[in-house]
């Protein structure tokens, strides 16, 4: 007993002077980087007045960070966009600029310090205009082209001719692209010729496509047979799928455009055209989006392109792509097939796929099959889908299925997962699916119901396998209130695996509470 116990303090000194001190470390750095993550979500969920306070926050707070220059940017920006006096947001932008000229948002700064120029010299502040057209040679070439698109919008004549001479004349496939977004705003057929020359000639394969989405910014017919006539040339394979997408995004405008996308879905030797052909079909809520689809999915050349098209009617709202997925689901004879069309059924979102995929479940013969409609399940989670995995879970004689309900369950319970996972660990006819059902509760991290949970089991199972899960489980928590049980099985556990497991799990935990713990089993007393 006291040479086992010597060793395990050995282990215990080795993670207390490793490991902790790193935890430290990265919790700042963690801490850190989920208050930029958090102001960020704010943008992209166009919050603005929580963005700006939440970047306002993380200024004040994380000065030193290698991310200040965007949230000094990102400030700027909201305050722009909740409606803040524009001549100060202006002088914002002007002072992010001196203050981090090597930002990599600088070229987005200078751009909106010129648009906002632009509106204010048309609201009669010609002092704005002034700036813009006062640009010497001294400033950059992105400074000069976004006063040349500012000067544009307040309608010179001159401008587009311009443009179009300063295309000519630059090596810099960044102005180039840039020029190619000034040309799209200008309703002329000069611009849409320039804009197609472009698009065939440029010797940047970014230009071409740049140029390309510009173009497909308009929907006129002369417009659709330019894009239609890049895919079927000889250009890359990058420039072609733009042209596609271009197309899918004018497909209720222009009827001819579906038949043409399947028939490159269905027909085109590449794959990766083809099955971006399909995706720009679901771009569309046309009539004919479904009925070209299951077109695809008959005849497509390539299995991908199909997968493509089981994906694609998922997505959309079409009463029929239930049983039309269920079928592919049955009864392809490809594997991937069957397995992407199960998946897809839960992207319907529609009442009779929890019917559908229970069917798939219950009679395919394809284990990977039922595993994606399993899945497909938890995605879609509700009262009765999860009734049904949890029986699953605890009944079914297969272990796999058994485990992916578990794992499903948990995609698909909200608030209850340690009392779920218990019942399973008490019900369940697999060992397997109990230990697993174990590491599902530690997932749930510092909650003190999961920590209560994985105690009881930790200390009172006469499995010695769910013990030793249950222990692991209660080092993934990460929690202070796991480490008094940890410590007791570390000190008297009923035999030296055991205890061992104990002794990592502490170690694992790196808290100042874990580390005080691994050096009383020691027998070190801690400075004050």
């Amino acid at each position: 007993m006291s040479t086992t116990f010597s060793l395990i303090k050995r282990m215990v000194l080795i993670l207390a002077v490793v490991f902790l001190p790193l935890r430290a470390t990265s919790q700042a750095q963690d801490a850190t980087s989920k208050a930029y993550e958090k102001a960020y979500g704010y943008i992209l969920d166009e919050k603005w007045k929580e963005a700006q306070e939440a970047f306002g926050d993380f200024i004040k707070k994380h000065s030193k960070s290698n991310l200040i220059d965007a949230a000094h940017y990102w400030h700027c920006y909201t305050r722009d966009k909740i409606g803040e006096n524009r001549e100060r947001i202006f002088e914002c932008y002007r002072e992010f600029i001196a203050d981090y000229p090597k930002s990599n948002w600088l070229e987005d700064a200078k751009s909106n310090m010129v648009a906002i120029a632009s509106q204010l010299s048309r609201e009669g502040k010609p002092e704005y205009e002034a700036q813009l057209e006062g640009m010497d040679d001294a400033e950059d070439e992105d400074v000069k082209l976004a006063a040349l698109y500012a000067l544009g919008n307040m309608g010179s004549e001159k401008a587009l001719s311009t443009i179009i001479d300063l295309y000519a004349q630059t090596k810099s496939t960044k102005m180039r692209s840039k020029i190619v977004y000034m040309l799209a705003n200008f309703d002329s057929p000069k611009s849409k010729k320039k804009l197609e020359e472009i698009a065939a000639n440029d010797l940047s394969q970014k230009v071409r496509k740049d140029a390309i989405y510009a173009l497909g910014n308009n929907a006129d017919a002369e417009t659709i047979e330019i894009l239609k006539k890049i895919v079927l040339s000889n250009s890359e394979a990058e420039v072609r799928k733009a042209a596609l997408y271009s197309l899918g995004n004018h497909q209720e405008e222009n009827e001819a455009i579906v038949p043409f996308l399947g028939e490159v879905a269905r027909t085109n030797a590449d794959v990766e055209l083809a099955k971006a052909a399909t995706y720009a079909i679901g771009n569309s809520s046309s009539s004919k989006t479904a009925l070209e689809l299951r077109r695809i999915l008959k005849e497509a050349k390539f299995t991908e392109v199909r997968k493509a098209a089981l994906y694609t009617v998922g997505n959309l709202n079409d009463p029929d792509a239930v049983a039309a997925l269920s079928e592919a689901a049955l009864k392809s004879e490809d594997e991937e097939l069957r397995k992407a069309a199960a998946y897809a059924l839960g992207n319907t979102r529609q009442t009779e796929a929890v019917a559908a995929l229970k069917q798939i479940v219950s009679i395919s013969n394809d284990p990977g099959t039922q595993e994606a409609a399993i899945h497909s399940m938890g995605n879609i989670g509700g009262e009765e889908v999860q009734k049904y995995l949890y029986e699953t879970a605890i009944s079914n004689s297969n272990d796999r299925i058994a485990k992916t309900a578990l794992y499903a369950l948990s995609n698909a319970s909200h608030g209850r997962i340690a009392d779920l996972m218990l019942d399973i660990v008490r019900k369940a006819k697999s060992p397997e699916v109990r230990k697993q059902a174990l590491y599902q509760i530690g997932n749930e991290g510092k909650e003190p119901e999961a920590v209560k949970t994985l105690a009881t089991v930790a200390k009172e199972s006469t499995d010695p396998e769910l013990q030793k899960a249950a222990i692991h489980a209660l080092g993934n928590s990460g929690s202070d209130d796991a480490v008094p049980i940890l410590t007791e099985l570390a000190k008297s556990g009923s035999n030296k695996h055991l205890r061992s497991t104990a002794v990592n799990a502490l170690g694992q935990i790196g808290t100042d509470k874990a580390r005080a713990a691994l050096l009383d089993i020691l027998g070190v007393k801690q400075k004050e």
